[in-house]
Parts: C-alpha cells; sequence; structure tokens
C-alpha cells in the first residue's frame, strides 16, 4: 500500500514541520468554526446535506488529486471493502451526530461535550479487552469529566437535544476509534484508502438520509441557497472535511505521529477559547467558566500523559527508514488511546528488502 508516497512529501520549505503542525492545528479548530457558522449565521438547518456535501467533495478531491498521482491508494479489494462497512457506518454516524449537536450546541460546550469520547473509549476497552489506563491518565480523564459535568451544570443556554445530540456523537465517536484500532492492526490499512472506502459507503446514505427526511427538496428553497457568500461558506465547509485529511497527514508525514497526537489533543482548549467570543451564542456563567477550565486543565494532562507514554514507546520500538523510500512504508490508521493517529507501518517486502532497516 503507497498511501503514505507524496509528491508535496518530498518539496523542501523552511521551517516545514513547524508549519505543517500549525496548518493542522488551524485546520482543526478553523473547520469547527466553518460549519457553526453555516449554521449560526445562516440558520441553515440541514446537517444532513452539509455532511451529503462534504462527502461528494472529498471523493471528487481525492480520486482527482490520485489521478494526479499527488496520493496512492491501494488497488481495491472487495473483502477488505466489506469488512469495513461497520467502521464506515460509524464514521457516517458519527459525522451525522456531529453536525447535528453543532447546530444546537455552543462551541465551547460542543467540545466540552465531545472529550466525553475519552472515557467511552476507556469504558469499551475495559468492556472488550478488559484493558486498563494508567492511573494518572484515568485521573486526567476523571478531571476531564468533572470539567465538563461542571460546566454544564452552568450553561445558562443547555439545550437538552443538542446534548444528547453531542453526547451520542461522542459515543459513535469512541465506537469508530476502537474499530478502527481493531482493523489497523488486521489490516495496516492506509489512510487515504481507508477514507476512499469510508465515502464509497457513506454517499449512498447520506443521499437516502437527505431524500428521505426532505432536506434535498428544502436546500433548494432555502433562502440563502442563491447567495454567493452562503455559497462560499457552504464550499468552504465541504472542502473543510478532506482538507483536515490532508493537514492530518502531512504534519504526520513531515513530524511524526506523536507531534499530529499533541496538537490534536490541544488544539480543543483553543477552540474553546474562540468558541466564547465567536457567535455571541454563550451566556457567560462562573460555573460555566470554571467548568471548562477544568475540563481544558485534564484535556492539557491528558495530552501530557499521553505524550510521555509515546516517548516512552517510540524509545523501546526501532525505527523504519524514511517514509516513501523503496515503497516500504505506508501511512496507516492506528489508535493512541481516545484518538487515531497516522504511524509508519512496514509494508510486506522481499527478504532482500526486508535487510533494509534505518532511522527516520
Amino acid at each position: 500500500m503507497d498511501g503514505g508516497k507524496s509528491k508535496l512529501g518530498k518539496v523542501h520549505v523552511p521551517y516545514k514541520g513547524v508549519l505543517t503542525a500549525g496548518f493542522y492545528g488551524f485546520m482543526s479548530v478553523s473547520s469547527v468554526f466553518i460549519n457553526k457558522a453555516i449554521f449560526k449565521v445562516y440558520a441553515f438547518n440541514f446537517p444532513f446535506t452539509l455532511v451529503l456535501g462534504q462527502t461528494i467533495f472529498t471523493l471528487i478531491l481525492l480520486l482527482t488529486i490520485r489521478r494526479l498521482g499527488f496520493i496512492r491508494t491501494a488497488p481495491f479489494q472487495f473483502a477488505i471493502f466489506k469488512r469495513v462497512f461497520l467502521l464506515s457506518f460509524a464514521f457516517l454516524l458519527k459525522l451525522l451526530l456531529d453536525m447535528s449537536a453543532l447546530a444546537l450546541v455552543n462551541i465551547p460546550m460542543y467540545g466540552v461535550l465531545k472529550s466525553s469520547t475519552t472515557p467511552c473509549v476507556l469504558l469499551l476497552d475495559y468492556i472488550m479487552r478488559e484493558k486498563k489506563a494508567s492511573l494518572r491518565v484515568q485521573l486526567a480523564v476523571y478531571a476531564t469529566t468533572l470539567g465538563g459535568l461542571i460546566a454544564g451544570a452552568g450553561d445558562l443556554s443547555f439545550h437538552l437535544p443538542g446534548y444528547i445530540l453531542a453526547l451520542s456523537s461522542a459515543m459513535a465517536t469512541a465506537a469508530y476509534v476502537v474499530i478502527v484500532g481493531k482493523l489497523g492492526e488486521e489490516l495496516s490499512i492506509d489512510s487515504f484508502t481507508l477514507l476512499l472506502y469510508n465515502n464509497c459507503w457513506s454517499l449512498p446514505f447520506s443521499l437516502l438520509l437527505v431524500l428521505a427526511n426532505g432536506e434535498g427538496m428544502a436546500f433548494f428553497t432555502f433562502e440563502h441557497a442563491g447567495e454567493p457568500a452562503f455559497l462560499f461558506c457552504f464550499a468552504a465547509s465541504c472542502a473543510s472535511a478532506f482538507v483536515l485529511n490532508w493537514a492530518t497527514y502531512m504534519c504526520t508525514l513531515v513530524n511524526d505521529s506523536l507531534t499530529t497526537s499533541i496538537v490534536g489533543r490541544t488544539k480543543s482548549i483553543l477552540q474553546g477559547l474562540g468558541g466564547l467570543f465567536a457567535f455571541g451564542d454563550v451566556q457567560v456563567h462562573p460555573l460555566n467558566l470554571f467548568g471548562l477550565l477544568v475540563n481544558s486543565f485534564g484535556i492539557g494532562w491528558y495530552a501530557f500523559e499521553k505524550f510521555m507514554e509515546g516517548k516512552r514507546k517510540s524509545a523501546a520500538l526501532p525505527m523504519y527508514t524514511q517514509l516513501g523510500q523503496n515503497g516500504q512504508e505506508t501511512l496507516s490508521l492506528h489508535r493512541d488511546g481516545s484518538q487515531l493517529t497516522l504511524q509508519l507501518s512496514p509494508k510486506p517486502s522481499s527478504g532482500k528488502d526486508k535487510q533494509q532497516n534505518g532511522r527516520v
């Protein structure tokens, strides 16, 4: 699988590591704000349509840049395609719940509620694999959860359906993470091939959902549908899903999976701070602010503990040769606690090739 090879990965740019990490962090935060702007500024109440637009855009762009040679995906294998159906179902469910919750809940509380993904993953790990996280990681998760409870108690804009959707999204995300972790260990499928399979499965189902709930017809009668500014924002939202995946890929390609993981976790803090002021939909209450601080502290603590775990693991494991050299490695999705990361995986090779070892 040559999904890890890219023309862009060979471009020499000063401070490329810092730039790619910054771009990934920027896209992680801005994609949430772009989607929220669609719902808040334009009162666009068609989350399923937005997911369908993101799916179509991702498929078109993915196939286009593959055709141009910027990325490679593994040859289509129907057996693998069938196996990722459950994963794709969780992926689509996660997206639909994400968009539906974001339309109803302010950004700080959306981030807080989504942080409950981590305890959900820990619970699933304990039930399915009898695996326990370290005590420090558990304490960090407890702090994050406690902060969420406090913030929710002080949320003057409390919206029960929005909370239910956001918590359901966290559970769907946890299921997606656990399934990816299991399939990643078994298949070593590269990130772009998995993204392609996910969207191939998601397209017909998201289209059926849009038609079934009437969003398809309602979209064309939407009062802002013909406005250039709205169409630009809608296109930006559709593009943001793919650009975020690309930014994740480039950050891991240029830096490492640990850097990407830390940026992905700590961005939630910046997202929450920005969300306090962005759309004027946050009614400030001391209890809510205190809960947000405790939640952010827990997120930062959790990120630190996972960083230290990653450093210890990287010191204990052998390193592979430079990504893409001789087509020997691929960027595959793996689990790192409650987060998905891209990691180097060795590609099966001949005995002669297996003798070539080095360092990143």
